[in-house]
């Protein structure tokens, strides 16, 4: 299989723009993308679409993630990681699982988030993290994101640790920047993890040597799209098909009612349409299927 989703396990030190270009090496297509962007100090998931697939990435991109991570207590630092500079400093408490549990459910639910300064967002065209390398302020906006559980708190010596099950945009630095000033003391994540994108999870994964290794193999971890994408799915019928790869929207009348989702629109396991939330237009549709 070609065109499908490869549940890549990034490991620390490499961006992950860095891991999508070793796939691209090893798999020989140009046509490669990730769901969602790891930090060089992280680990973790990462879905890795290939071919026709990096088309579902913005949809991949909206399903839960699933993070575990250390925070540690007395500095905070300019990226909210480990990588940062000092900038704050307090002493180093570590409050009661009572405490951190109390603070955790205020973080929960949508809430506004500032992201961090320096990140992967953009102003004016320019990175975040590249304006502040140049020297120049940054000032994020808040962002209205949702944080579905905080759990499994465990307090130690030096910090805590923690498991976040988050929806798209949610920045684990901020969290634990946030987490730290609801209890008055200064933090920062020193370590993260992501388990779990949509249904892909940690065990599951890949690593890249293991995809090395593989050489023209490589197709044998691609995973076809329904794999990766959590939304109903309905069969055409076949003389339907030509209709939806040609954009006819007069067809979507006559399907079966959904539940207000995005839909799948296939035709013997392979994916021709994504219909919209309306159901009365298409969001993405494949020619070829994929």
């Amino acid at each position: 299989m070609r065109n499908g989703v490869i549940n890549l396990w990034k490991p620390v030190g490499i961006t992950s723009h860095d891991a999508v270009r070793q796939v691209r090496h090893v798999t020989g297509w140009t046509r490669v993308g990730h769901a969602g962007t790891l930090d060089p100090g992280a680990e973790g998931v990462l879905p890795v679409a290939v071919g026709s697939a990096t088309r579902l990435l913005p949809y991949l991109v909206l399903t839960p993630k699933v993070y575990t991570g250390y925070v540690q207590v007395g500095t905070m630092t300019s990226t909210g990681d480990a990588q940062g500079r000092i900038v704050g400093r307090s002493r180093p408490w570590v409050p009661s699982l009572e405490q951190l549990t109390w603070a955790a459910r205020f973080l929960e639910g949508s809430v506004w988030q500032v992201p961090p300064q320096v990140s992967a967002l953009k102003v004016r065209g320019e990175r975040h993290y590249a304006a502040v390398r140049r020297g120049v302020s940054v000032w994020p906006a808040p962002r209205l994101v949702r944080i579905l559980s905080i759990a499994e708190i465990v307090a130690e010596r030096e910090g805590w640790q923690f498991q976040a099950s988050v929806g798209s945009g949610v920045y684990i630095r901020a969290l634990v920047r946030d987490w730290g000033t609801l209890l008055g003391v200064a933090t920062h994540l020193r370590e993260l993890r992501r388990i779990r994108v949509g249904c892909f999870d940690g065990e599951s994964s890949v690593s890249l040597h293991q995809l090395e290794q593989a050489h023209e193999n490589w197709g044998d971890f691609v995973q076809p799209w329904h794999a990766c994408l959590a939304m109903e799915r309905q069969e055409l019928d076949p003389m339907n098909v030509a209709r939806v790869v040609h954009g006819d929207t007069r067809i979507l009348a006559q399907l079966t009612p959904h539940d207000g989702r995005m839909l799948a629109l296939e035709y013997q396991g392979r994916l021709y349409a994504i219909v919209a939330e309306s159901g009365r237009q298409y969001r993405v549709v494949f020619e070829e299927g994929i």
